[in-house]
């Protein structure tokens, strides 16, 4: 089979003599004589070695092989269409990938509906999400070589650089498994309580320093550097921690875990109500498809994140 001269210009009238019922049909369609449209069809014919359609009937009918690559010749088309597409935008400016980061306790699924939207609008952009520890204040810092273009983490002291939104807040709430010890008891916890009991942590490492612990309130900690994983353990009755309220609803309404009262604040003053930011180097402006991205999610540039 040869197929080397196989050009886009016998796809499209394949298609569209089929479209068009007839030969005659389609030549007025695309402002051709019938005997052009006749010719293009053969010689499509002569690369495939195989004839797309049956002759033998007064209206030109799809054979089996016809019928079988007519499907591929649409794509083709298709396919040629959307880079056609994709090469303008890109000329214009678009971004051909957008690389969203996610600090760890966010919960992707409040960003689900802005990011459904984004792939009906953008199509042609391939999004990369990335989970990243809440610890981000070193990412942002001068020089800083981090490639995500957009930011997605919980309310913090952000630098200059960074052009900051505020598009939401989380609740981290207290939980344990039902038959943990802090389940049994009534009352809001204090922090000595919390302390003698192994707590759950999400960090970036292994080992934290000291002045950077949020939410720490216990002696033993156990650290993970994925949420998924803390709320696994939190479920097998493994210690006890903090989750964002729209992560473990499921679980308290099944019983799987239960909520643990305690203060507002714990020993350290970390706060249970956290904004939600999206930020970006203010250096490294947005493209179009990031800053639509950007304005879905909803909020005001350079608005202040407020823990209140």
């Amino acid at each position: 089979m040869m197929i080397d001269a196989l050009t886009l210009d016998q796809f499209h009238v394949f298609v569209a003599v089929v479209e068009a019922g007839s030969f005659s049909e389609a030549g007025r369609r695309l402002n051709r004589a019938q005997s052009a449209i006749t010719y293009a069809i053969q010689k499509l014919e002569e690369q495939v070695e195989t004839e797309l359609f049956d002759r033998t009937v007064y209206r030109p009918t799809l054979s089996l092989a016809g019928l079988a690559l007519l499907p591929q010749a649409r794509r083709i088309l298709d396919d040629v269409g959307r880079f056609r597409i994709q090469a303008r935008e890109i000329k214009r400016g678009l971004e051909t990938d957008l690389h969203l980061s996610l600090g760890a306790l966010v919960p992707i699924r409040l960003l689900a509906p802005a990011l459904a939207a984004f792939a009906d609008a953008y199509p042609s952009v391939r999004l990369r999400i990335s989970i990243q520890s809440f610890s981000l204040d070193a990412r942002y810092g001068a020089g800083s070589k981090e490639s995500a273009d957009i930011h997605i983490v919980f309310g913090m002291l952000l630098p200059d650089t960074m052009v900051k939104r505020v598009i939401g807040a989380i609740t981290l709430i207290d939980v344990a498994a039902p038959l943990h010890p802090l389940a049994a008891i009534t009352g809001p916890l204090s922090a000595d309580t919390l302390r003698d009991h192994l707590q759950i942590v999400l960090t970036e490492g292994t080992k934290a320093p000291a002045d950077k612990e949020i939410g720490v309130s216990a002696v033993n900690t156990w650290r993970v550097t994925d949420l998924a994983a803390k709320h696994a353990l939190l479920l097998a009755g493994i210690g006890w921690g903090r989750l964002p309220d729209a992560l473990v609803a499921d679980d308290l309404a099944a019983g799987r875990l239960v909520h643990i009262p305690t203060d507002d604040y714990n020993d350290n003053g970390a706060l249970r109500h956290i904004t939600l930011v999206a930020a970006y180097r203010r250096d490294e402006p947005l493209g179009p498809a990031g800053r639509w991205l950007l304005e879905r999610l909803g909020g005001d540039e350079d608005a202040q994140p407020s823990n209140a």
